[in-house]
């Protein structure tokens, strides 16, 4: 019996223009199946582009059938990244549980990429279990195809809407995004808690530092602007920043 090579190890082939657009003449047309076009180990930012979803389910079966195999994770987080797909949570949750508390780099690494996309609830779970080494025991997701649980669409909407979730302390969430490289975002943040809550000097002191780090003055004067119209509790230190940048500016170069 005549052995049939399994897509996983073909080498990435491209039908001709001819056959794509149905060019064949008497010859009967056959498009390639998304397994003979995707199955490819030297890249791992795929183009799918229109067949984004026969894809998808390429890399669900694959990464089913060859869990160790990291490539094919990447390949598919950074499929579903590109396609703004929210069932990247469970792509990230099989990468981490095949990991299981190893390969800390590649995973904050997909984290990072799959940020914009994860609600906060599915976010926090992921990222608890990578801090934990892997201990954290409780990932699930709709999307995973390893993970024994699954949680429903409707739960994580019901997380992301908690009075607890209402409340989470700015501080944290800016301290997030700084850990994945959202600086800016983790500045907006800090901008509108202490325009919301000028009183708290630790949002003060933390928004101080990401200004001390990226001495755009422009911001800076910008932001003290708005906050006038609130209220500017450590506004010596505010000033001693500004002085500091100015000295700065100063110096004969």
């Amino acid at each position: 019996m005549t052995r049939i090579a399994d897509p996983i190890s073909l080498p990435l082939i491209k039908s001709s223009p001819a056959l794509e657009s149905g060019e064949c003449g008497s010859i009967v047309c056959h498009f390639l199946e998304p397994a003979f076009r995707i199955a490819y180990r030297g890249v791992l930012h795929i183009d799918a582009r229109g067949w984004e979803s026969q894809a998808k389910t390429f890399y669900a079966h694959a990464v089913a059938r060859t869990p160790k195999a990291l490539w094919l994770h990447v390949q598919r987080i950074n499929l579903l990244a590109g396609m703004a797909d929210p069932d990247i949570h469970g792509a990230l949750v099989d990468l981490f549980l095949v990991l299981d508390g190893k390969g800390a780099a590649l995973c904050k690494r997909m984290l990072a990429l799959a940020y914009p996309l994860l609600q906060r609830e599915a976010f926090r779970q992921l990222l608890d279990h990578l801090l934990a080494n892997g201990s954290h025991d409780n990932l699930s997701s709709n999307g995973s195809v390893l993970s024994s649980g699954r949680v429903s669409h409707e739960q994580l909407i019901r997380f992301e809407e908690s009075a607890d979730d209402a409340q989470t302390d700015p501080l944290q969430i800016a301290s997030e995004q700084l850990a994945f490289g959202q600086t800016d975002l983790a500045r907006e943040t800090l901008e509108s808690a202490v325009l919301a809550a000028p009183e708290r000097l630790e949002l003060h002191h933390a928004l101080l530092e990401i200004y001390r780090h990226s001495r755009i003055k422009t911001q800076i004067v910008h932001f003290l602007q708005r906050l006038e119209t609130v209220s500017n509790p450590p506004q010596k230190a505010w000033q001693e920043l500004l002085h500091e940048i100015d000295k700065d500016h100063d110096k004969p170069g």
